[in-house]
C-alpha cells in the first residue's frame, strides 16, 4: 500500500476536495497567509507536532535497551592494574619498595536460566509496542488536525451563511424604504426590518469571530506561529461511506495500533514471568584471566598466571524471594490481558458509536438538504407576495428566517457527516505511516523490528 493512496483515502474520507496522487510538496511557511488543503495540513502537522518527535526518542531508547540485553549475552573483557610503594625502615635506614601488577579476564555467561533470553523478548515486545504507539500518535494527529480543518470549513460556512442573511436584510430594507417614501408601507415596516437588520450584523459578528477561533485551532494543531493566517482550500461534499458497521470493526480490530499494543503488553509481561522464573534455576558462567606482577609496570619477575573458571550458582533456598516475584509477574500478566480485552471492546465501541453517528448525521443531512429546497421556494414566494402588497412583512421575515435556519441546519448536518467519518476513520485505525497488520506479520514471522518497519512501511 502506498502513502499517496493513503493520503487519498484519507482526503476522501474528511470528503473536502481532492488530493493528487502523490505527496504534497513542501509548504512554505515562512510568510503570514497560507492556502492549504487538508492533505497539507496534516503534512505540515506531522512535521512539527512535539508528541510525535516524543513518540520517536522513546522508539529510539527502547531500541536501544534491547542492544544492551542482546550484548549482556556476550563476552566481557577486564583490566585491573595496580601499583604499590611501600616503604621500610632497616638499620636506621628507609628501604623503598615498587610493585606492578596487571590482570586480565575474559568472562562470558553460559546459562541465565532463562534470565537473559526473557528480557532480551521483553525488550524485542517494548520496541514493537515503541513502533506501534508512535504510529497511533500520528494517527490522532492527524485526526486533530482534521477535525481542526473541517471546523474551520463549517465556521467559514456558517459566516458566510450570516453574510447572506445580513445582505438579504439590507436588500429588503432598501425595498421597504423606497416603499415607505413613497407611502405604501407603514414605519413599522421600517422598524421592524432595522431590528432585522442589526440581529443579523450581531450574528455575523460572532460567526466572524468563530471562525478565528477556528484558525487559531487550525494553526495550533499544526504546530505554526500564532500571527499565520490559514485559509483553507477544500471544501465539504458528501459520498456514502464504502463500508458496513461489521466490516468497520474488523478493520478497526486488526489495525487500531493501541489495540495490538495491548496484545504485545501481554507478551512483555509473559516475558518478564518468564524472567522471574529463572531465580529457580542455576546461573552458569566461564571466564579465563592472567595476571602478572613485576617491579616494571607490565613486568612478571614476581608473578605470571593463567587461570580458567566455570563458576556454578544455584540459589537452593531463597526464603521464597522467586516465588514471590513469580506470582507478582503472574498477576501483572493478568492484568495486562484484563487491560487488552478492555481496550479491544472500547476499540469495538468507538467504531460502532463513529459509525452510528455518521449514519445518523447522513439522514439528517438528506432531510436537511430537502428543507433547505422547501425554504428556498417558500422565501421567493414571500418575497414576491410581499412586493406586490399582498403579505405582511412578518411573513416575509418568518420566510427568511427559515431559509437562513435551513441553510444552517445543511451547513451543520454536512459538517457532523464530514467530522464522524473523520472520527470513524481514527476509530478505525487508518494508517498514516504503518500497515500494522504486515507489520505483526513481519516481528511474528522472525524480522526484526527495523526490518519489520521496512517491510510494513506506507511509501
Amino acid at each position: 500500500m502506498k502513502k499517496s493512496f493513503i493520503l487519498a483515502v484519507i482526503l476522501a474520507a474528511c470528503n473536502m476536495g481532492q488530493v493528487a496522487a502523490q505527496s504534497p510538496p513542501p509548504i512554505d511557511t515562512g510568510g503570514e497567509n497560507l492556502k492549504l488543503s487538508l492533505a497539507e495540513s496534516i503534512d505540515i502537522a506531522l512535521n512539527n507536532n512535539n508528541q510525535i518527535k516524543s513518540a520517536e526518542s522513546a522508539r529510539e531508547a527502547s531500541k536501544w535497551g534491547l542492544s544492551s540485553v542482546r550484548r549482556s549475552t556476550g563476552a566481557t573483557v577486564g583490566w585491573e592494574s595496580g601499583f604499590n610503594r611501600t616503604r621500610a625502615r632497616k638499620q636506621g635506614n628507609y628501604l623503598y619498595g615498587t610493585s606492578y601488577s596487571n590482570s586480565w579476564s575474559l568472562t562470558i555467561p553460559i546459562y541465565t536460566g532463562g534470565q537473559l533470553e526473557s528480557q532480551m523478548d521483553k525488550n524485542r515486545y517494548l520496541l514493537n509496542q515503541a513502533d506501534l504507539n508512535l504510529e497511533n500518535v500520528k494517527q490522532t494527529i492527524r485526526y486533530k488536525t482534521a477535525n481542526a480543518y473541517a471546523n474551520l470549513l463549517h465556521q467559514k460556512d456558517v459566516t458566510r451563511i450570516a453574510q447572506e442573511a445580513v445582505e438579504m436584510s439590507n436588500s429588503q430594507l432598501r425595498l421597504i424604504n423606497d416603499q415607505y417614501s413613497e407611502g405604501a408601507v407603514a414605519k413599522s415596516d421600517v422598524l421592524m426590518m432595522e431590528v432585522r437588520l442589526a440581529n443579523n450584523r450581531q450574528n455575523l459578528v460572532s460567526a466572524q469571530g468563530n471562525m478565528e477561533i477556528a484558525k487559531y485551532n487550525l494553526v495550533n494543531a499544526m504546530g505554526l506561529e500564532e500571527n499565520i493566517d490559514v485559509e483553507p482550500t477544500d471544501v465539504f461534499s458528501y459520498e456514502p461511506y464504502p463500508r458496513d458497521m461489521s466490516e468497520c470493526e474488523e478493520y478497526a480490530l486488526e489495525h487500531r495500533p493501541d489495540g495490538i499494543a495491548a496484545e504485545y503488553g501481554i507478551k512483555v509481561a509473559d516475558a518478564n514471568k518468564n524472567s522471574a522464573k529463572s531465580g529457580y534455576r542455576p546461573k552458569i558462567s566461564g571466564s579465563i584471566g592472567r595476571g602478572i606482577a613485576g617491579e616494571q609496570p607490565f613486568g612478571m619477575e614476581s608473578n605470571d598466571n593463567l587461570s580458567a573458571i566455570i563458576s556454578f550458582k544455584w540459589n537452593i533456598f531463597d526464603n521464597g524471594v522467586t516465588a514471590a516475584n513469580v506470582s507478582q509477574a503472574d498477576a501483572l500478566v493478568q492484568q495486562s490481558m484484563s487491560d487488552a480485552e478492555y481496550v479491544k471492546k472500547n476499540i469495538t465501541l468507538e467504531t460502532r458509536s463513529a459509525y452510528m453517528r455518521m449514519k445518523t448525521a447522513e439522514t439528517n443531512l438528506k432531510e436537511a438538504a430537502a428543507a433547505l429546497k422547501q425554504a428556498e421556494e417558500s422565501y421567493i414566494i414571500a418575497q414576491v407576495r410581499y412586493e406586490e402588497g399582498v403579505d405582511i412583512l412578518l411573513n416575509l421575515l418568518d420566510a427568511q428566517e427559515r431559509l437562513t435556519q435551513a441553510k444552517s441546519n445543511y451547513s451543520t448536518a454536512l459538517y457532523n457527516y464530514n467530522l464522524y467519518w473523520v472520527t470513524l476513520e481514527k476509530a478505525m485505525g487508518v494508517p498514516v505511516d504503518l500497515d500494522v497488520p504486515l507489520y505483526v506479520e513481519g516481528e511474528q514471522g522472525g524480522l526484526s523490528a527495523d526490518k519489520a518497519l521496512i517491510l510494513a512501511e506506507i511509501d
